[in-house]
């Protein structure tokens, strides 16, 4: 697995900033964050979408590469 998260983790540091990652499941993904469009009663959330790809390097998360053979 590739070491992007945590070499970006290290570098946001200085802006007091982090990283969202799942911490279900090995190895850990990583979240992108989604908001509500329109908001009110009757109007579906925002939905969670988790990377399957690391959105940095693009290799693909090991468990997916298992899930896959």
């Amino acid at each position: 697995m590739c070491e992007c998260i945590a070499k970006v983790n290290e570098q946001m540091k200085q802006h007091n900033t982090m990283l969202v990652f799942t911490l279900l499941g090995s190895p850990s993904r990583v979240i992108i964050d989604t908001v509500q469009v329109e908001a009110g009663r009757g109007k579906k959330k925002a939905a969670a979408v988790i990377a399957s790809f690391c959105p940095f390097c693009g290799e693909r998360y090991a468990a997916e590469r298992q899930a896959a053979a």
